[in-house]
């Protein structure tokens, strides 16, 4: 069997992108991390080369929340794994190389011991190129503060509690009122418990959604808990419209979910009425509710196409595979 070595670069992001080192472990095994192999890349990129005696192949995964296509990273690539990706914003030329890869999450992918001795030696190692010190260190950390994947496994959910969190965005208008709409409307169900609303913003001014913050702080493994046992989730495109971590979440953990449409295109299609639910207004938010409150075994059907999607679209061992089978 040919051996293969792979490289990542050793500047990436652990805590956007340990995602795709946990795919990369488990489709090629071990993996090392080094600087001298790629181009002057710019601290964060994620970026992995696969050589063995026959070959060498050159892999980006762009996990940014923009659209843009980074055309330094194009040109040097042999293969362009892009999340939100969009076709009214493709370059004139290396549009072969893109494929659309669909959102990932922050997971952990080691354990103190590990997180601790990767970070130390990868600083010593590259720390002449490291540009933001604070940022390669807290990265780590925030890594080593996520869930392993093995965690976002679903569970029996409840037919009547619903809860939900969101940020608050300055920017992001649209985003902001379809979260609104979705507690409003929960709240509207006297057959529902509802609970969470809005994270208050550090500043104080919560652009007007006042009466939805929950004055609570949820500590990420409570938020964990409470998604799994919800009845439904909600989903809307996020920061520039992009497919946000709770996409994926939700689909990982095998949610009942509502969403308005996608910006951008996905890896394959989710279909209304079996992977999930869509719905642009307070009607269809509605009468999508009413649905999966009066009909448990539609309920269950959604919920085990979420995980299926999930499993074979976006985990990280399949978009690996994915990237790789592309070369």
């Amino acid at each position: 069997m040919m051996k293969n070595t792979v490289y990542i670069y050793g500047l990436c992001d652990v805590h956007y992108d340990g995602y795709y080192i946990q795919g990369i472990k488990k489709v090629y095994g071990n993996y090392r991390f080094n600087i001298s192999r790629f181009p002057k890349l710019r601290q964060g990129n994620f970026a992995f080369i696969i050589e063995n005696e026959f070959y060498s192949r050159r892999i980006v995964i762009d996990s940014t929340d923009k659209t843009d296509i980074d055309k330094g990273l194009l040109q040097w690539c042999d293969i362009y794994g892009k999340i939100n990706y969009n076709e009214s914003n493709l370059p004139s030329t290396g549009i072969e190389k893109i494929i659309t890869i669909g959102p990932s999450f922050g997971v952990k992918i080691w354990n103190l011991w590990q997180t601790s001795f990767h970070m130390i030696f990868n600083f010593f190692r590259f720390r002449k190129a490291i540009i933001n010190k604070r940022e390669f260190f807290a990265n780590y950390w925030r890594q080593y503060k996520r869930f392993s994947l093995k965690d976002y496994k679903p569970l029996k959910s409840s037919n009547d509690q619903v809860f939900q969190m969101n940020s608050i965005w300055k920017e992001e208008k649209k985003t902001n009122s379809y979260r609104a709409l979705f507690i409003e409307i929960c709240r509207e169900f006297k057959e529902i418990t509802f609970e969470g609303g809005f994270a208050a913003r550090a500043n104080g001014d919560n652009l007007g959604y006042d009466s939805f913050v929950y004055s609570e702080k949820i500590p990420l493994k409570t938020y964990l808990k409470k998604i799994k046992n919800s009845m439904v989730v909600f989903n809307t495109p996020a920061v520039l419209s992009c497919h946000g971590w709770k996409l994926a979440e939700f689909l990982a953990l095998g949610k009942a979910i509502i969403s308005t449409n996608h910006f951008n295109v996905l890896p394959a299609a989710l279909k209304d009425n079996e992977h999930l639910m869509y719905a642009e207004d307070s009607k269809s938010i509605k009468d999508a509710i009413q649905k999966l409150m009066t009909d448990p075994e539609f309920k269950i059907k959604l919920e085990l196409k979420a995980r299926d999607y999930f499993d074979e679209h976006l985990a990280p061992q399949s978009v690996i595979e994915k990237l790789g089978k592309k070369i």
